[in-house]
Order: C-alpha cells, then sequence, then structure tokens
C-alpha cells in the first residue's frame, strides 16, 4: 500500500482543485486576474496598427479653447477639420445627454419674446436678434455639421443598475431609449430554430443615457461607450452587445458598442452575431474585409492591450482646429478612424488596465478595434473548462510521479522550476496563441501536491530511519547505518531474491571447551572472541545474521548492496584467522585456551529479508547457498583446513585471494556438486610453509584426478615430508593409499561426497 499512497494524495488532491475550478471563487477569480497581469507586463507592450488615432481633449486644448466642457461650435468646427483632413470615421467617446446653452441663447430668445410682447424695437433689431440666435444654435449647427460628415459615429452611456439614477423621471429614461432605437442591433444568425436569444446571458442594461434627439438623429449610427469593470477594477473585456429590455412593451433590444460601429463605418460592412443553444458561438463583420471576433458564449470580448497609456498617435484638439500642420502633419488622419476622447487630468474617464492604472477610456476603444482589425484579441475556447481540467489532471498525474521519486532536499527547487514551466506555458500561450489556461490552479495544485508528499515522505524516512536504527543497530557497522539513514530508499525489507555471499564460521572443539571451564569465564572468554571477529566483520561492512553458541552467521551485499561483496567476505575470513592467530599467542601466554576456528564462504542466490513472526522478527538469510556456506564450514574436517570458499566465490573474489584447489565435492542434502578452494590469503599473500609444499601437492593432486595413485601417492608424501601438518596432503595421501586397495569404479567423476553435515 505505501507503493501506491504518493498516487493516492496525488489524486485525492487533483480532485479537490478540479472541484475547486468548477466553483471558482471570487478570491481565486481574483488571483487568476493578478496572474494574468504578469503575463501582460512579461510580454511588454507591442505597437498598434496604424488605422486608429486620438484626437485628444488634452491639457493643451483646454488651456486655449476654455473649460470643459467647450461650447459646441468647437466640435463642429473640428469635425469640419477632420473632414477636411479626409478622416474616414469619427468616433466619439462622450455623451451629449442635454442641450449646449453657452452662447446665450436662452437669454437671446427671451430677449426676443419681449420684444414681440411689447411691440418694441425696429425690423432691424429684431433682424439682429434673428440672426444672433441663429448663431447660437449650436446643437443645430453641430447636428447640420454631424449630418454632412457622414462618418461620425456617436457613444451613449448604459447603466447596468439603478444606483445614482434617482434624478431621472421614467419618461426621461424612456425618452433616452427612443434616441438610441434606431441603433439597434438585429444582425443575429441562429444556428437552429431552437436557439432562443431570451435564454442567452447577454450583459443586461437597466437604463440609458443618450445623445439630445437632434444630435441622434443627426448619425446614422451610434454605440454604447460603456465598459466592464472587473473586481479588482481593471477592464478587461468588453461585451459586443448589450441587451436592454423596454418596460413598457415588453421586448428585448440589443445594442453593438462604438468601437463595433466605427469597425462597420471603417470597413463599410455589418455586425453578425453567430448564436448557438449554449451562447454566442463568434462575432463576423462583414464588408469590404470581413473580420471574425473571437468571444466568450456571452458575446464579451478580451481587450489585448498594447501597452500603458499613448501607444496611439494622439493629436491635441486645438493644433486640428488651428491647422499646425507641424503638429498634426499632412496625410497624419487621411483615412484613418479618429476617436475623440478626453485625456487630460480631471476630465478622462480614467480605467485600471495590465499596464497602467490611468488609463484613459478613448484608449480602450482604440485598442478594441485593433485588436479586431489586427485579429489579436485574446479569447477563451468554449471548450476551456474541457482543456482547464484536462491540464491539471495530467499536471496532477506529472507531479505525483515526479515528488514521489525525488528527495525532499530537491523539492523547493523542482517546485520552482515547475511553477516557472507552467507560468512560461500559459504565457506562450498568451502571446502566441491568444488565450490563456488557468495559472492560479495548477499553482495551489503544484504546491499542496508538493507539500503533502513531502510531508509523507519525511514521515515515512522517519520511520524507516527508526527502523533502521531498530533493526540493524546490532547487525550492521555504523558506516552502513550512516548510509541507510541518508538513503533509506535503498532498503528492501522483507522477502528478497539476491546474489548475496555468507561466510559462516565455528569454534574447533568448542563442546570439549565448554567442559572445561566454569560458565562464567566460559562467557566473557567466547564475548572477547566474538567482539574481535565482528569488529572485522563491521569493519569490511558485512551484515551480522546472528551468533548461534559460537559459530557466527554473517553475509555480505545486503542491506546496502555492494558488487565486491565475495572479495570482502574473503578478506574478512583472512583478517579473522589472523587476528585469532595473534590472539591465540596471547591466550597461550596467559594459560588461556588456543581456539581455532573454521570457515565456510559461499556465493550464491539466497533470500534476504525480515523472516520470524508477527512478534519477533530477524534480518537474515535463507535457502540452499545458505546452506552450501554452512556446509563448507564442515567440510574444513574433512581436510583439515580453516577456510574453504566455493567455487562462485572464488570466480568473483579470484583477482583478490590467494587459493589452493582441493576437489568437487557433493555435500549432504544437495544434489548438485561444487569446487572448493583453501583460503589461503590475500592476493600476493601466501604463508611461506605453504607456498614450499604447493608445487608438490599440485602435481600430486593432478595425478590423483588421473587415478595414478602411486605417483600422486609420492607427491603428497614429497609435501608431508616439508611440512607435516598440511591437512589436505594428508587427506589425499590417505585417499590414495585407500584408493589403491579398493579401486573407485571405472564411472567414477571424481566428486567426493563428504558423509556428514
Amino acid at each position: 500500500m505505501k507503493k501506491f499512497a504518493p498516487w493516492a494524495f496525488g489524486l485525492i488532491i487533483t480532485t479537490m482543485v478540479v472541484v475547486l475550478y468548477r466553483a471558482q471563487p471570487p478570491f481565486i477569480y481574483q488571483l487568476e486576474l493578478m496572474f494574468q497581469n504578469a503575463h501582460f507586463q512579461w510580454r511588454g507592450p507591442i505597437p498598434p496598427g496604424p488605422e486608429v488615432v486620438i484626437a485628444a481633449i488634452d491639457e493643451k486644448s483646454i488651456d486655449e479653447l476654455g473649460r470643459w466642457p467647450w461650447p459646441r461650435n468647437n466640435l463642429s468646427r473640428l469635425v469640419e477639420k477632420l473632414v477636411e483632413r479626409q478622416a474616414r470615421v469619427i468616433g466619439f467617446d462622450m455623451v451629449f445627454s442635454s442641450p449646449d446653452e453657452s452662447s446665450g441663447i436662452k437669454s437671446l430668445k427671451k430677449l426676443q419674446r419681449e420684444l414681440i410682447d411689447k411691440t418694441a424695437g425696429s425690423l432691424d433689431i429684431f433682424q439682429t436678434v434673428e440672426h444672433f440666435i441663429q448663431n447660437a444654435e449650436y446643437d443645430s449647427q453641430f447636428s447640420e455639421v454631424l449630418k454632412k460628415s457622414n462618418r461620425s459615429i456617436l457613444g451613449y452611456f448604459f447603466h447596468f443598475d439603478k444606483e445614482g439614477l434617482g434624478h431621472l423621471s421614467e419618461q426621461s429614461l424612456h425618452g433616452f431609449f427612443n434616441n438610441i432605437k434606431p441603433s439597434q442591433f438585429v444582425g443575429f444568425i441562429k444556428s437552429s430554430e431552437k436557439v432562443d436569444l431570451s435564454a442567452v446571458d447577454f450583459r443586461s442594461a437597466y437604463a440609458v443615457e443618450s445623445n439630445i434627439p437632434i444630435l441622434s438623429q443627426a448619425v446614422k449610427q451610434s454605440g454604447f461607450i460603456s465598459i466592464d469593470v472587473e473586481p479588482d477594477g481593471s477592464i478587461r473585456k468588453l461585451p459586443l452587445i448589450v441587451k436592454y429590455h423596454n418596460k413598457e412593451n415588453g421586448q428585448d433590444y440589443f445594442f453593438p458598442p462604438l468601437a463595433i460601429r466605427v469597425l462597420e463605418k471603417f470597413l463599410n460592412g455589418t455586425l453578425l452575431f453567430r448564436v448557438g443553444e449554449f451562447g454566442v458561438k463568434n462575432v463576423l463583420v462583414d464588408g469590404d474585409f470581413p473580420l471574425e471576433i473571437e468571444t466568450n458564449i456571452t458575446g464579451e470580448m478580451q481587450i489585448n492591450f498594447r501597452g500603458a497609456r499613448g501607444a496611439f498617435p494622439h493629436y491635441s484638439i486645438t493644433d486640428i482646429i488651428h491647422d499646425r500642420w507641424d503638429q498634426v502633419p499632412e496625410g497624419s488622419l487621411r483615412d484613418k478612424i479618429v476617436l475623440i476622447g478626453a485625456t487630460a487630468p480631471g476630465l478622462e474617464n480614467i480605467k485600471i488596465t495590465p499596464f497602467d492604472p490611468n488609463f484613459p477610456g478613448v484608449e480602450i476603444h482604440a485598442t478594441v478595434i485593433d485588436n479586431i482589425l489586427h485579429k489579436n484579441s485574446l479569447h477563451q475556447p468554449e471548450s476551456i473548462q474541457i482543456i482547464d481540467m484536462a491540464y491539471l489532471v495530467i499536471l496532477g498525474l506529472f507531479l505525483t510521479g515526479i515528488y514521489s521519486r525525488i528527495k525532499p532536499g530537491y523539492g523547493t527547487l523542482i517546485w520552482l522550476f515547475s511553477l516557472f514551466l507552467q507560468f512560461s506555458l500559459s504565457h506562450w500561450l498568451m502571446v502566441h496563441k491568444n488565450f490563456w489556461i488557468t495559472d492560479v490552479y495548477p499553482l495551489l495544485q503544484n504546491t499542496l501536491i508538493l507539500a503533502t508528499l513531502m510531508i509523507y515522505r519525511y514521515g515515512t524516512e522517519m520511520k524507516q530511519k527508526q527502523m533502521v536504527q531498530n533493526v540493524f543497530s546490532k547487525y550492521l557497522p555504523a558506516s552502513v547505518i550512516d548510509q541507510l539513514l541518508k538513503e533509506p530508499g535503498r532498503l528492501k525489507l522483507g522477502g528478497e531474491q539476491k546474489e548475496l555471499t555468507a561466510l559462516f564460521t565455528d569454534i574447533e572443539g568448542f563442546t570439549t571447551l565448554s567442559e572445561k571451564y566454569p560458565p562464567e569465564k566460559l562467557v566473557y572468554f567466547l564475548n572477547a572472541y566474538l567482539t574481535e571477529m565482528t569488529e572485522i566483520l563491521f569493519k569490511h561492512e558485512g551484515t551480522l545474521d546472528k551468533y548461534d553458541g559460537d559459530a557466527i552467521k554473517t553475509f555480505f551485499g545486503a542491506p546496502l548492496y555492494f558488487p565486491d561483496h565475495a572479495k570482502r567476505a574473503c578478506w574478512v575470513a583472512i583478517e579473522m584467522q589472523g587476528r585469532l592467530a595473534q590472539l591465540r599467542r596471547q591466550w597461550k601466554k596467559s594459560g588461556r585456551p588456543e581456539l581455532h576456528m573454521r570457515v565456510g564462504v559461499n556465493t550464491g542466490s539466497m533470500v534476504v529479508g525480515n523472516m520470524g513472526s508477527k512478534n519477533r522478527m530477524n534480518y537474515g538469510i535463507n535457502g540452499d547457498s545458505v546452506n552450501l556456506a554452512a556446509r563448507l564450514e564442515a567440510a574444513n574436517k574433512e581436510y583439515g583446513t580453516l577456510s574453504l570458499i566455493s567455487e562462485s566465490t572464488y570466480q568473483q573474489a579470484k583477482n583478490h585471494i590467494e587459493v589452493r584447489e582441493l576437489e568437487t565435492i557433493r555435500v549432504v542434502g544437495r544434489v548438485s556438486p561444487v569446487k572448493v578452494y583453501e583460503l589461503l590469503g590475500k592476493a600476493g599473500h601466501i604463508d611461506p610453509a605453504i607456498l614450499e609444499i604447493l608445487p608438490f601437492y599440485f602435481k600430486g593432486l593432478n595425478a590423483y584426478k588421473k587415478r595414478n595413485w602411486d605417483n600422486a601417492l609420492h607427491f603428497f608424501e614429497q609435501a608431508l615430508k616439508v611440512n607435516p601438518a598440511d591437512g589436505p596432503s594428508r587427506t589425499f595421501r590417505n585417499r590414495c593409499l585407500r584408493f589403491k586397495a579398493n579401486p573407485p569404479p571405472k564411472i567414477w567423476d571424481g566428486v567426493f561426497r563428504l558423509p556428514t553435515k
């Protein structure tokens, strides 16, 4: 179960994040907006196209033309100049909701009425007053100029709730609606008859504040200039259609924004909305250059901001009116979309954007127009929720796989790097594909998976370290335990089949020795012996399986694996025999018994792990290869040797040791025979007494294998003359004598069967 625990945690966290994503809590949405700001900042400003310019009501214009609002004769002059400069479309980011009385026309009309009532004044006076009245009709003049220009688009303002509208009567609101009614939108393309426009969640307006009738009627089209504000106060999207419910007749009317009406005029086209059962599919501008606009299902367009304020060319209105060619060069307005709006401090319709907290509203409309013309507005595909959730699932699986394998110390680095990759992916999609996937939910998911798995890994490793200390402190050297504590993942408990090397030791004649000494002295003596032998074992990082009286059962290569386990076992056997020889000399001087130890070493496949019952367990080895090591230890009695190793051990350690070949034997309880060797020392180090007899021994062994008993007997006796204590020479000499008297059968394979364990 522990193996699958990280995946269970990862799946649970991923599911929680997906559910949270579906709920879309407002505070997370605001965090998403912050990440969008970061994407814009990282991308930096990009230049807009050349089609749009701003005619700015700036400080310079106010200084020269007077405080805003200006008399509308100034705007009439502006439109006339723009027509002279051959601007293609003129858009007003302002609303003329009340008559212009700056000319004093009220006073002139009052004077006219008084002259008529009193029948006073001459004809010349009447004509003069009438002339002044005509010249003071700024709204009429402005209306005529707009009508004559045939390229002007006015704006009006939607209110999306009733807050602040207490001063407007129902009659006034109805009058405003009648002013914009001719500009309503009717170009819906339904994907089927089942589509119900009233079911689409279009942005709904509560009331409208429009231009005065004389101006509304002077232009062919107008559009709303209202802009939605996000929860963080910023502007990020614009509804391309707003629904207005007329309470008098109970009907719904639809209206497009100023930017769309300007584009229709600029492209000589018509706006079309393609609507399906789930909402808006896309928006088309059909004309000389057809355009498709990406929106969400409610018809809102995501704005791809070009940069901070001033991204579009700005020309001061006073410079345009006064024909200052050095400020407004010839051709700078020709065939352009000219948007008229305020940029002076205190006048401008300030908006917050990802680039600028003081962004003029007129530049919002300019940006929208530019986005549409150059087909690079931002958008969210209809399937964005499916894309985001699939991304979260794939990311959750990937992160779980990564965090479940790395060391906790690397977790923070991987976390930071993965967050950078996540942000880079969504940034690349925004810059190159004009949409982005969610940022906050992957960050939350990444952090939760990291924290959970690192806490789990930390707790698991603490348990593993505690277990290592509890289980192995008595069986392993401190150096191995330190490595296991640093890398507990290298420790695999439970039954495991591995190739290892087993080493068994036993003291010759220990039973007889125990009968001669009191128990307390024997225990003290035995503990001293076992301590010395165990120190050598731990020096070479061997593992102590157990003490069995005077016997020691050890193995090499687990729980910490090393490939030279056979060589280490052989060197431990050599050093144990060497140390015991030193101890024998010391013990002889103090009158203690002189111990001799037999060692058996075998390399092979064996089971290693925790073995025992639920209440009591031991980390050790088991299997046929283990039993063979024990049989080799006992086989020393047959040859009069102290250390025997198997063929498999010899093959792996032969470059590091010196041996003497004995013969192939078959031990009790094992069918397959095994060739055995006497372990003489480390490579290049052999006892001189043994080295002197080896030539005679090997000649005798060669003759023995050929059944040449007399010749073999001769060489073994020569070896014994040099070293009468040589056990193998004595063993094979006795065999030769026996075989001379009773020859083995002709089918004899040279394998010797050990009679006992």
